[in-house]
């Protein structure tokens, strides 16, 4: 058996579908995508040789990788974006819309898939904006505050003033209340993109480390959305796995049909010619963005003109406001 190693999003039953057809010649039934475009819907009529899985979460525990040869499918911070996109829609088949994200977040995320996502929103904004905001208008006299149920447990009297005087708002995100602001959600992705390092994908990746005795492939990502490198990776994994890749017409056919199935394949592009427009100072309006576009836009706008953007639930209308604010910077 071979191990294809992913991250939810990264594709990974795609690719060992394919590796199983056209690498093992192993028969298969129709094609793998379901309804929301996921490879989930595999169906092979012998013995498979290569196998998808999130091996890297077993990390630690004895498991049947170990003396094997492992395809890793890996990313790097230009990948963000589109994985990020498409990992909400397809991972777990759980498509959520990014761009509805801030209705029912809580719920969305609070599954085995996402909860990882989930508690890093709850633990780095959540709880650090109840310390920091109560903290920032606190008479010394009071109790310290590190929660919400801290908040609700502190004399009636002063919540009234934090509330009333103060205009002091703690969010929540609960089961109760399960909706995330835009804005914060916004601010949230945003430090991922400026700070790629800090990202959750990039910082999950770290877990995929291998023993010595495993003989390792490094998949890059990307190679998925350019049909000419893909073919060179499978070629090079054909040689590497003891097989022989040639493309025909029905590798040709399925690979197509995958790209149609990513709504998201163009949005990197489409941001860039963006940010190219506004850093030539041209005027336009904004076309429609998504949450994740907005995140994008705003880390490499305050990068570039080492800026902090006001952040509203509403992103800017056109080019003109982010140009005014640069200028005075």
């Amino acid at each position: 058996m071979i191990y294809i190693d992913f991250q939810g999003g990264t594709h990974g039953n795609y690719l060992e579908f394919v590796c199983n057809k056209f690498l093992a010649n192993i028969n298969t039934v129709g094609d793998p995508f379901n309804i929301l475009g996921a490879s989930h819907s595999k169906k092979y009529l012998s013995k498979k040789i290569f196998s998808a899985k999130h091996y890297f979460e077993y990390r630690g525990k004895k498991t049947v990788i170990e003396n094997s040869k492992i395809i890793s499918i890996q990313i790097v911070p230009d990948d963000l974006l589109l994985l990020s996109s498409i990992s909400l829609l397809r991972a777990g088949d759980h498509n959520i819309d990014n761009n509805q994200l801030e209705i029912n977040t809580y719920t969305k995320w609070n599954n085995d898939d996402y909860r990882w996502v989930l508690d890093n929103l709850l633990n780095n904004f959540f709880q650090t904006q109840i310390q920091e905001s109560y903290t920032a208008v606190k008479d010394d006299s009071w109790p310290l505050v590190t929660n919400f149920n801290d908040f609700k447990n502190l004399p009636s009297w002063i919540q009234d003033e934090c509330i009333n005087i103060h205009n002091l708002q703690l969010l929540e995100l609960t089961p109760e209340s399960p909706d995330c602001p835009r804005r914060v959600l916004r601010e949230f992705f945003k430090l991922g993109f400026k700070y790629p390092e800090q990202a959750g994908f990039i910082t999950q990746q770290q877990k995929m480390t291998y023993e010595s005795t495993n003989n390792v492939y490094i998949f890059p990502y990307a190679c998925f959305y350019d049909t000419n490198s893909f073919i060179q990776e499978l070629t090079k994994i054909a040689n590497w796995a003891g097989y022989t890749f040639l493309p025909d017409v029905e590798f040709y056919d399925l690979h197509n049909s995958f790209l149609q199935r990513q709504p998201y394949k163009d949005s990197k592009k489409f941001c860039d010619q963006i940010l190219t427009k506004i850093y030539n100072n041209e005027l336009f309006e904004f076309p429609k963005l998504d949450l994740l576009q907005e995140s994008y836009l705003t880390a490499h706008i305050e990068l570039h003109y080492n800026v902090e953007l006001p952040n509203n639930n509403i992103w800017f209308i056109n080019s003109q406001e982010i140009l005014n604010i640069s200028s005075t910077y």
